[in-house]
């Protein structure tokens, strides 16, 4: 790796939790270049604008999401214990960032925002909305799924309790949080979750 591609990355970082804390759209060249205590020329000649920068920290944020979550959760077995560490990483993966999940706090930023940004950062998310449909299509395959699961109702699901957990954990941090997020995961499960077959 060079010394341009550390600079770039370090960059990056420092941007992504930026981000999370003061959301994506607020991330600008001047802004971001006094924080990682860089020249605004030096930082330009990296992205050439906010809106490159912006989607590069994207870019970045879905790597690391990537690496942290999806990755580690396709090495699990699969079925529920996939789906269960899908859970884990997402969490801790949220956790992990000063404000959060960047994923969601841009959704806010761009919704209505024609442009570069909102269009990667849709993508970004059906291809996670794809994830886990098929992360529930090999739980059913495995048998711990009922076979006439849809598996796109499950990804919509387990994905609206993932964002719930981001606005209990951020906003509405309560002492028992942990545990309704464990009651609510363990209630969805047992939804879907194929019923043992009698013994003869």
């Amino acid at each position: 790796m060079t010394k341009g591609d550390d600079t770039r990355l370090n960059i990056l970082e420092i941007g992504l939790d930026v981000a999370s804390r003061r959301g994506l759209e607020t991330v600008t060249i001047g802004d971001l270049a006094r924080t990682a205590k860089m020249s605004k020329s030096g930082l330009f000649a990296h992205f050439q604008s906010k809106e490159n920068l912006q989607v590069e920290l994207l870019k970045y944020a879905g790597e690391t999401f990537s690496r942290d979550v999806v990755v580690p959760a396709l090495k699990t077995k699969a079925g529920i214990p996939r789906v269960r560490a899908v859970m884990e990483n997402w969490i801790r993966f949220s956790g992990a960032l000063t404000g959060g999940c960047i994923f969601v706090t841009a959704s806010s930023d761009f919704k209505d925002r024609p442009g570069k940004v909102r269009d990667l950062l849709l993508q970004q998310q059906r291809d996670w909305l794809d994830i886990l449909r098929r992360i529930a299509q090999s739980a059913v395959r495995e048998g711990d799924f009922r076979s006439d699961t849809d598996c796109d109702q499950f990804a919509f699901e387990f994905y609206s309790l993932l964002l719930g957990f981001h606005l209990y954990a951020t906003l509405l941090d309560n002492a028992d949080t942990q545990l309704r997020q464990r009651t609510a995961f363990e209630t969805l499960i047992t939804i879907y979750r194929r019923e043992p077959v009698p013994q003869s």
